[in-house]
């Protein structure tokens, strides 16, 4: 959760400037639906939802990341109504794609909705584009977006679990920032530039903030750089 925030937000006072995230002045409401391993349930996500449409006037919400993922092959009826109902309620929403997990029979679940913006990590995008042949519903299996998603560098959580995750100990980079990989760290730079585009033009309706992001992509791949204003 730390590491994502940094990726859409941080200031990145603690590396001067150079680790700072794609909008560093917004705000950011985080909302615990994981346990310390990772792991949730569709009636704790479909909980925040609820909470995030009854604050949203008091914390000003507008952009909704959801660096979360699975690889359940089904699609999710509601979680998927419930990330409509927000989109539809003018927030913009966006998704984590599934990450390739080295498995040759790896088939990239359903998008969770056609309607929001669903992110991959560019390093994936050529698998996504071998693996989609495989599937009839093309349009179902392929993010709307890429962003960087490998070796991210961004903000180490004062309570990183040393005990938890050995296999990050070499990732660290020093006392405050570590590099993580994977459409969770590409998505929060998506949700940065939508953020980013809201401050520019407050009244744009989610429809109209991710046909701009679109506009925007060279080869779907969205960086800050690429953005016009």
């Amino acid at each position: 959760m730390t590491h994502v925030t940094g990726i859409a937000c941080g200031s990145g006072v603690l590396s001067r400037g150079r680790f700072a995230g794609a909008a560093p002045e917004a705000h950011i409401i985080s909302l615990k639906i994981l346990d310390r391993l990772g792991q949730g349930s569709s009636t704790a996500a479909l909980m925040a939802f609820r909470w995030i449409m009854d604050n949203a006037s008091k914390y000003n919400i507008k952009i909704i990341n959801l660096s979360i993922g699975t690889n359940d092959q089904r699609i999710h009826t509601p979680l998927r109504e419930g990330v409509e109902q927000l989109w539809e309620k003018g927030f913009v929403v966006a998704a984590a794609a599934a990450n390739p997990d080295g498995n040759s029979n790896f088939q990239p679940p359903p998008l969770l909705s056609p309607r929001i913006i669903t992110v991959g990590a560019w390093e994936d995008r050529a698998y996504f584009q071998k693996k989609k042949s495989l599937r009839s519903a093309l349009t179902a299996t392929m993010p709307d977006l890429w962003a960087k998603g490998e070796e991210v560098v961004s903000v180490l959580s004062p309570d990183f679990d040393f005990s938890l995750q050995n296999r990050d100990r070499g990732k660290i980079t020093d006392a405050h920032y570590i590099r993580m990989s994977g459409a969770s760290m590409a998505t929060p730079a998506v949700s940065g530039m939508a953020a980013l585009l809201l401050e520019r033009y407050p009244t744009l309706s989610p429809d109209q903030v991710k046909a701009r992001l679109l506009a925007d992509a060279r080869g779907g791949l969205l960086t800050p750089e690429v953005m016009s204003f």
